[in-house]
C-alpha cells in the first residue's frame, strides 16, 4: 500500500493530460499529481494511432486547449508539423497521432524541471477508505488518494453483438477480429485483396476507409449500418448569429426549434453548418435543464442524427469514400449485426433483419464502448448511472453524484463520459473548458 496521494488522475489520454495541465497552470505542484494510466500521457485511444491515415475531424483552429489562446495548436502545428496532406479548401486537418505529440510536448513544458508520478497500470477499482479513497489497481497493487479525478476518455471498444468463435485458429481470429480499430495497428496486416466488413458508419469507418484507400486496398468494404450514409464532410463554417431561444423547452419543442432554425440547405454547405453550429452553442444549457426521462426521448428521437451531424468528417476522408463509390467497391448493407460467427478462413455477420454480410475481416467501427472502472463504481453504490445509462452521474461542478444522489466532495470526473449529465463532452475545447474550471474550483477549495 502506498502512503496518500494528494491528487490522482485516472486515465492517460487527451482528457488527463488536459486536466495536469491546468493543475500546474494553477500552481499545483507536480509532485502533488499521480497520473494513473498504462500509455503516454495526452495520447491514449484517440492520439496514440500508429496510421498516418487518421486524421483529426476538426479544423487546427477549433482545437483549444487554452481558452486565453484557442490558436495555440494551430500555431505550434505550423512549425512542428509536416504534412502536405492536411490542407483542404476549408482548413488544416492534421493527423490524430501528431496531435498527440503536441499534447505531450505541452505536459512536459508544463512540468519543466518538476516531475509528477505517472504509474503505467489500469484502475480496476475505487472505493472509500476514511475520508480517503483506495484504488486498485491491475497489478495488484493499491494506493490511497485524498482527492481523484476519472479522466478515462471514451470507454474501450467492445463488440455491439455475440461473437461466436468457431473452426479457426485462435492467430487467426485474433488478427481478423479487430475490436478496437483506434490505434490502426491492424492495417498493417490487410492483404490487398480481402474483403472487409466495417461494422459501423462513422468517424471510425471513415478513418479506416481512408487507410485502406491510401493503402491500395483492391478488394470489397462492406458497411453495415442502419442507414446508408455518412458523415458530411466539415465545410468553411464561422458562428454568425445567435439563436433566440423559446423558455421552458420541452423535448418536442426543442426538436422543432432546431428544424425551424435550420436552412434548406444541403449539410455539406457552409450555410446549414454555421446554423447548426450556432445552435449547439446554448444546448448543453438546455440539456442539463432536462429531467433523465426527457433526455432518454430527446436520444431516442435525435440522437442518431445528432451523431450524424456533430461528427462531421475530415474532407480527406470523404474523398477516400468517393473514390470508392466510383469504383462500385464499397457497399451499404442496412441492418444492425445480431451475430458475428468466424468459421476457418471468412467471417459472417447476422443481422436483425435477416440479411448477412461475409468477408475476411472485421472493424469494430460503432463507437459502443464499456468502462468496467465506471460500473465498479456503481455496483459499489459510490455512483448512479447518468440519464442515459452509459456512464456515471456527475453535477455541474463535475462531482460525482452517489447513491442518494449527494456530490462527493473529493471525486470529480472529466471529459467525454460526462456526456449524459452535461450535454455535448467530446470536443477538445469542451474537455478543455471542464480542465480550466476544476481546476480553479480545486485552487479555491484549498484556499
Amino acid at each position: 500500500m502506498r502512503n496518500s496521494n494528494e491528487i490522482c488522475i485516472v486515465g492517460d489520454g487527451f482528457s488527463a493530460a488536459i486536466m495536469v495541465i491546468h493543475l500546474l497552470r494553477k500552481g499545483v505542484p507536480p509532485s502533488s499529481i499521480t497520473l494513473i494510466g498504462p500509455g503516454v500521457i495526452g495520447q491514449g485511444n484517440a492520439y496514440s494511432c500508429s496510421s498516418q491515415s487518421y486524421r483529426l475531424n476538426v479544423r487546427e483552429d477549433l482545437l483549444i486547449t487554452f481558452s486565453e489562446n484557442p490558436l495555440h495548436f494551430a500555431s505550434w502545428a505550423q512549425n512542428h508539423i509536416h504534412d502536405p496532406k492536411a490542407k483542404t479548401a476549408v482548413g488544416y486537418f492534421y493527423r490524430r497521432h501528431d496531435f498527440g505529440r503536441y499534447i505531450s510536448e505541452l505536459v512536459s513544458n508544463e512540468l519543466g524541471s518538476g516531475q509528477l508520478i505517472h504509474i503505467p497500470a489500469k484502475v480496476t477499482q475505487i472505493v472509500r477508505r476514511g475520508d480517503d479513497w483506495s484504488l486498485s489497481l491491475e497489478n495488484n497493487n493499491d494506493l490511497i488518494a485524498k482527492q481523484i479525478i476519472i479522466a478515462t476518455g471514451n470507454a474501450p471498444p467492445i463488440w455491439p453483438c455475440n461473437v461466436i468463435k468457431k473452426l479457426a485458429s485462435p492467430t487467426w481470429i485474433n488478427s481478423h477480429l479487430v475490436e478496437n480499430p483506434w490505434t490502426g495497428d491492424y492495417l498493417q496486416e490487410i492483404r490487398a485483396h480481402e474483403n472487409i466488413i466495417l461494422l459501423g458508419a462513422g468517424l471510425t469507418a471513415l478513418d479506416t476507409i481512408n487507410a485502406l484507400v491510401e493503402q491500395g486496398h483492391c478488394g470489397m468494404i462492406y458497411v453495415i449500418s442502419p442507414r446508408k450514409i455518412f458523415p458530411p464532410a466539415q465545410a468553411s463554417w464561422q458562428r454568425l448569429h445567435e439563436p433566440n431561444w423559446p423558455k421552458n423547452l420541452s423535448p418536442r419543442h426543442l426538436i422543432r426549434f432546431i428544424r425551424d432554425y435550420l436552412p434548406s440547405a444541403d449539410t455539406t454547405s457552409s450555410e446549414w453548418q454555421c446554423a447548426w453550429e450556432e445552435l449547439r452553442v446554448n444546448l448543453n444549457t438546455i440539456w442539463q435543464q432536462f429531467s433523465s426521462s426527457q433526455r432518454l426521448i430527446l436520444l431516442k428521437r435525435v440522437g442518431w442524427i445528432w451523431s450524424l451531424y456533430r461528427f462531421r468528417a475530415p474532407p480527406q476522408t470523404i474523398a477516400s469514400y468517393e473514390q470508392l463509390r466510383e469504383k462500385n467497391q464499397i457497399h451499404f448493407i442496412l441492418g444492425r449485426a445480431k451475430q458475428i460467427i468466424c468459421a476457418e478462413d471468412h467471417i459472417r455477420v447476422l443481422l436483425d433483419n435477416g440479411c448477412e454480410a461475409v468477408g475476411e475481416r472485421i472493424i469494430n467501427c460503432t463507437g459502443v464502448g464499456a468502462d468496467p472502472l465506471l460500473s465498479n463504481l456503481i455496483s459499489d453504490r459510490l455512483a448512479i448511472p447518468d440519464g442515459l445509462q452509459q456512464a456515471i452521474a456527475v453535477d455541474t461542478n463535475l462531482r460525482v453524484l452517489d447513491s442518494n444522489q449527494q456530490a462527493w466532495e473529493n471525486l470529480w470526473m472529466i471529459g467525454p463520459a460526462t456526456m449524459g449529465s452535461l450535454g455535448d463532452v467530446v470536443a477538445a475545447s469542451a474537455i478543455t473548458k471542464q480542465a480550466e474550471q476544476l481546476a480553479e474550483q480545486m485552487i479555491k477549495k484549498e484556499h
